[in-house]
């Protein structure tokens, strides 16, 4: 009987064919290698460091991700000045200047309070702008959460000594008492407008020293 005769294209069908199913047979039958191959070309996922410094092509440093170890301090027209909080987990923006814009943080307060804060900072003079804040503490009994608005403080040469501005208005919720406190120039609260936990509303005037001058409803 004479041998069957195959044509160029009948050839080719069957390499294809056989090709096909080696690399089927080989996708399920080295799971290992395939898997290989998938993570050679897949970036990381997980990166391990106790800092991060982002810096422009000039090396003027414009963003820090830092441990509570490796954050930095802030530092106001050359001068470094210590943070009143150490431990301090996040994130630090600066400026095309180098200069200390706001920051996102995760911390413990000095009595082990838990807290979280975003501030917002002026720059010609380098103090606190505006900062969201929540609160709690270490047994979660008393709580809070607020907004705080600050004055810039004024550029005096050779008499920097603080970052933080003077708080001028804070609206906050603590322990369900919510308040919109209003500070005149040195800080001191001089209006409150609230309703406490029992859901009763107050409005207060006080003088330079904290007496009430003014309430209502009266008592």
């Amino acid at each position: 009987m004479n041998a069957p005769r195959y044509g160029k294209s009948s050839v080719l069908m069957w390499s294809l064919l056989a090709g096909a199913w080696g690399l089927s047979l080989a996708h399920w039958l080295l799971p290992d290698a395939r898997a290989s191959a998938e993570g050679a070309d897949a970036p990381p996922r997980e990166l391990t460091v106790e800092r991060i410094n982002i810096v422009d092509r000039d090396g003027t440093t414009r963003l820090v991700i830092a441990n509570a170890e490796r954050f930095p301090d802030p530092v106001v027209r050359g001068k470094t000045l210590e943070r009143s909080i150490r431990t301090t987990a996040g994130i630090v923006f600066y400026g095309t200047d180098g200069v200390e814009t706001g920051g996102l943080a995760s911390m413990t307060g000095p009595r082990g309070h838990r807290m979280a804060g975003n501030i917002l900072d002026f720059t010609h003079q380098p103090t606190d702008g505006i900062g969201m804040m929540k609160m709690e503490s270490p047994d979660g009994a008393s709580w809070m959460a607020g907004l705080t608005i600050a004055d810039r403080l004024p550029y005096v040469p050779g008499e920097v000594t603080t970052s933080e501005g003077v708080s001028r208005i804070v609206l906050a919720n603590s322990n369900r008492n919510a308040s919109l406190e209003i500070a005149d120039t040195a800080g001191k609260p001089r209006i409150r407008i609230g309703v406490d936990a029992q859901d009763v509303p107050r409005i207060e005037v006080l003088d330079a020293e904290g007496r009430v001058t003014g309430r209502l409803p009266s008592e």
